[in-house]
Order: structure tokens, then C-alpha cells, then sequence
């Protein structure tokens, strides 16, 4: 997951993410874009991103029904 410190969308997404994480759905990481000249560069204020495998999932807002249903189906490889 993309994100910055003070992002409220980003407090948000991990909350969603975590949920994720704690039903079994995923591993994830919070990376502050900010750390990163070429992260923020390619992000700029456009977080929360949540990749999945790499390739983008959501950006800003995070419906947890089709988070969940997206790690699925890349958990059987349907992705």
C-alpha cells in the first residue's frame, strides 16, 4: 500500500488492508511515498494505491468487499 502520514483516505485503506491481513486474505506493507523521491514522483498526492502483486488495485478509496474479492481471485491465480 501507497501512502503518506496525515492522508486520512490513507487511514482508511489501512484499516481496510489490515482486515485483510487479519482474515488471512493478504500480507501487506505501508510505504510512505514520501521516503521515496521516485515514489512520490510517480504518486504525488494520488494515495492511498493499494497494488496487488505489483499491479494496481484502488487508488484514494478502498471498498474492503472488492478488496477482499480481488486478493481472492489473485490467491487462485485468476488475476
Amino acid at each position: 500500500m501507497m501512502t503518506r502520514k496525515g492522508c486520512h483516505l490513507c487511514g482508511d485503506a489501512y484499516i481496510a488492508a489490515d482486515l485483510a491481513q487479519r482474515q488471512g486474505l493478504c500480507r501487506f506493507e505501508a510505504v510512505d511515498v514520501d521516503t521515496d523521491e521516485h515514489l512520490k514522483k510517480l504518486y504525488g498526492n494520488d494515495v492511498p494505491v493499494l497494488l496487488i502483486e505489483g499491479v494496481e488495485c484502488m487508488r484514494h478509496f478502498v471498498d474492503y468487499p472488492q478488496l477482499a474479492e480481488a486478493l481472492q481471485l489473485a490467491k487462485e491465480g485468476m488475476v
